[in-house]
């Protein structure tokens, strides 16, 4: 376990930051980015807002794709775009990131859903000025689960995932598919609307494919706050509070060293082999092969 002492600091604010500090975020601060048929038939609603740097000879911008979770299921296009988006989409706003935000009325899980998502992250890169080595994908709850399932159908297209407080993935999950991916999840241990072990099994599942030593995780009594792991080969980590309940995404959106890594990510042509050395509490990531995109902020 290697927890440096920025995020500890962080911490130590978090039960100021994992409530809502904001009015919900405005849908016209979004345009339509909605699929539908070619006789306009509904298939799958959503916004995303173009930042003003993805504009005339502008290098190419990030884009982050953001999963609603349950209590935000329908068809209106409007309520994915609600409080638990404010912090990414300051964030966005900030570093000039497209944030597209698709809504769903079933789950994230049957693959006509994945697939319409992979067919608007196509389009996006088609039509706009997104740079297709910096995509990533987080959610939350429900939508955390959609991640596992974007990652693991998908594995080339995202350079990041960040599921919080994620339901267990579909059926389909393989976890060799992921194990070579940049991940960074976060569930609360006293989670009482979705268990702390369905991210646990998850992890578990990339350790045993990496050939690392399983985690220890700490019990419900155990005082440790945050639990932090990280994979002693691959880009993979798992950080878990003791306290914070289910809506602890509010607290990971306005956490900036999450965004520092997942920013600093992107595919590359080539795979690589990811080596991760902790020094003096700091991850440092070393990849061979072709180096990834420089980040660009």
């Amino acid at each position: 376990m290697r927890v440096d002492a920025s995020f500890l600091s962080w911490w130590i604010l978090f039960s100021f930051t994992c409530v809502p500090l904001a009015a919900a975020a405005n849908p016209d601060d979004f345009i339509d980015f909605t699929l539908r048929t070619e006789t306009n038939a509904l298939l799958l609603p959503g916004r995303m807002y173009v930042p003003p740097e993805a504009s005339g000879a502008s290098a190419p911008r990030p884009l982050i794709v953001f999963l609603h979770g349950a209590g935000e299921s329908g068809t209106n296009n409007l309520a994915q775009i609600n409080v638990n988006i404010d912090n990414l989409l300051a964030e966005a706003k900030e570093r000039g990131a497209f944030l597209y935000a698709p809504q769903t009325n079933a789950s994230w899980s049957p693959t006509t859903i994945t697939n319409h998502v992979a067919t608007m992250l196509d389009r996006a890169v088609a039509e706009y000025l997104v740079d297709d080595s910096r995509i990533y994908a987080t959610g939350l709850s429900m939508g955390g689960g959609g991640v596992w399932n974007m990652l693991n159908r998908y594995p080339e297209r995202f350079a990041a995932g960040v599921p919080i407080a994620a339901v267990s993935p579909a059926a389909d999950f393989v976890p060799a598919r992921l194990v070579d991916e940049s991940i960074w999840a976060f569930h609360a241990r006293n989670d009482t609307v979705v268990s702390m072990t369905a991210t646990r099994n998850v992890i578990n599942s990339f350790f045993n494919q990496a050939g690392d030593p399983l985690p220890a995780y700490p019990t419900s009594r155990d005082t440790v706050d945050p639990y932090h792991v990280d994979s002693e080969t691959r880009d993979i980590h798992y950080t878990e509070p003791r306290t914070g309940g289910h809506g602890i995404w509010f607290g990971v959106y306005a956490y900036e060293p999450m965004y520092e890594w997942m920013f600093a990510r992107g595919t590359v042509p080539e795979p690589n082999s990811i080596m991760l050395l902790a020094i003096g509490g700091t991850l440092m990531l070393r990849r061979r092969g072709r180096p990834a995109p420089a980040a660009r902020h």
